[in-house]
């Protein structure tokens, strides 16, 4: 019965397409997300979310929050849900977390914020860090040991509960009332899609944060150690070859992992162990994540065509191991109309003690790697995590630096890991509050942001069926005054419109010429 259920909610999406031209959502074309208006939106905010059970995941937002993320020129937000929260009891929806959801997503709107959801986990349940309710964490009497890494997603290779519930999921084995984990994870997504399938502040569902392949990690930690070794020993030559199980040693621990790091800033060695890894995680995401964003494509999509579903990778291309990620298609074979990657850029010292020992060449090589992922899949592209930089202390100034400079070669969309009240108060506050040519008419060529000097630059190609003007915003930092901004050609010029009583902020509102050509603002 089970199957026969699902095998009629996939036929029903068959003759539900999406509404690409829906007049009221934010839809896609090629790699741009589009505006009712037409005009090209470049997504740019952060991740809010509370994964703590003990307050039943509620962000701990206000509406002085939404404010304060407008004023810093965001429109978008990565809101966070956990499937605990949603669905605690096996088949039992939780209706005030559904509500207090509402009333987020309420907020958000208010402020001129966009919004994605994203169903979050770490460690894949609640019972070892967030995510799945225990009904759905199947470990066959695993154990879960403590500790045994340097950082909390050491857990990945260390727990056996971990990697058992991640396999049990891949495979989708029955719950406790005979229906398969999965299928189960497609319904919540369901449930969620039918209460929002008419909200167009929401612009779409984020499938599932950091898919882990579970136990095949240690097949590809195998690999990622043989390699790294490899790579260090031939450096090392002639001096007494690193073993496999050295390098295990390092990256367990705190000192050991300070000292592998600075070593893996060789490029040379670095791309060997990513190249080890990548057959292994690019397996899993083809043969397993990929059905499993289809199955979830498919549930949402008998409810709700009008938004776009964000596809992740395995969290093994966070740092740059090559993805196996493809689209998800519709009921005629094709690429599903609305669809987003959503890959996350993190250095391989996030959340360890050295952040300031960020390599700005392994960050391009990751930012390199999922820009020619989106253009070959034809997406919009937008980070869903980047950052964590903790403090934000000056040494870790230049690498967020660089991490912005990423976006703006790339012309990728993002939402930074995490939004907190007080990102305004650190060193790295300019990159929170960094200019954004939030709405443009046409087509964006380049933008680029001299934070040092103070100086803006923005090129795009104005499209004549677009009558809406294009929007930029400019920090106080960047805009001295209107005489600083200039626009060539300047047709009917711009105006200037405050974005938040005296913070100094300012949009600038440019009424298109109609015509097919190149404009470009440049702010001294």
């Amino acid at each position: 019965m089970h199957k026969l259920v699902y095998i009629l909610a996939v036929a029903a999406a068959l003759f539900l397409v999406p509404v690409a031209g829906a007049s009221s959502f934010v839809t896609t074309r090629n790699q741009q997300f589009i505006d009712p208006e037409g005009r090209q939106v470049l997504m740019h905010g952060a991740s809010v979310i509370n994964k703590s059970r003990a307050d039943n995941y509620q962000p701990r937002v206000t509406d002085q929050n939404f404010a304060q993320m407008h004023a810093w020129g965001w429109n978008c937000i990565r809101l966070g849900i956990l499937w605990d929260g949603l669905e605690p009891q096996i088949n039992q929806f939780d209706e005030e977390y559904l509500k207090k959801l509402d009333g987020l997503i309420a907020q958000a709107r208010a402020h001129d914020l966009y919004v994605f959801l994203d169903m979050h986990q770490d460690l894949f349940s609640y019972k070892y860090s967030d995510g799945a309710p225990e009904w759905a964490t199947l470990i066959d009497d695993q154990t879960h040991p403590a500790g045994g890494g340097a950082v909390w997603d050491d857990a990945y290779l260390t727990s056996p509960a971990i990697q058992r519930a991640f396999d049990n999921f891949w495979t989708n084995k029955a719950c406790a009332d005979g229906v398969g984990v999965q299928d189960h994870f497609a319904a919540a997504w369901k449930k969620v899609a039918g209460r929002y399938k008419d909200e167009p502040a929401v612009i779409g569902y984020d499938l599932f944060n950091e898919p882990n392949i579970g136990s095949g990690n240690l097949q590809a930690m195998e690999a990622i150690l043989n390699a790294a070794a490899q790579g260090i020993s031939e450096k090392d030559a002639p001096a007494p070859a690193t073993s496999p199980a050295e390098v295990l040693v390092q990256w367990m621990t705190g000192e050991g992992r300070s000292k592998l790091m600075a070593r893996l800033k060789d490029m040379d060695i670095y791309n060997k162990l990513l190249d080890a890894g990548g057959p292994v995680y690019s397996t899993f995401e083809r043969t397993q994540m990929v059905p499993m964003f289809q199955r979830v494509r498919d549930a949402i999509r008998t409810v709700d065509a009008n938004h776009s579903v964000f596809l992740e990778t395995s969290m093994s291309a966070n740092m740059g191991i090559p993805t196996g990620v493809a689209p998800v298609m519709d009921g005629a074979g094709k690429p599903d109309a609305l669809q987003i990657f959503a890959p996350h850029a993190y250095d391989i010292v996030v959340d360890t003690r050295d952040l300031a020992l960020a390599s700005d060449e392994r960050l391009e090589l990751i930012y390199r790697r999922h820009a020619e992922t989106g253009k070959k899949m034809n997406m919009p592209v937008l980070i869903g995590e980047w950052g964590a930089l903790g403090g934000g202390n000056p040494a870790i100034l230049p690498t967020a630096r660089f991490n912005i400079a990423m976006m703006e070669k790339y012309l990728l969309n993002e939402t930074y890991w995490a939004y907190e009240g007080n990102l305004d108060r650190g060193a790295c506050a300019e990159v929170f509050q960094r200019p954004i040519p939030a709405r443009v008419n046409g087509l964006l060529l380049s933008y680029k942001t001299d934070f040092a000097a103070g100086k803006f630059t923005c090129t795009w190609k104005e499209d004549p069926a677009v009558k809406a003007p294009t929007k930029v915003y400019l920090p106080k930092s960047i805009f001295t005054s209107k005489d600083a901004a200039m626009l060539n050609p300047s047709g009917k010029g711009f105006t200037v419109e405050p974005v938040a009583g005296d913070t100094g902020a300012v949009q600038l509102v440019i009424a298109p010429t109609g015509q097919a050509e190149e404009r470009t603002l440049k702010v001294n």
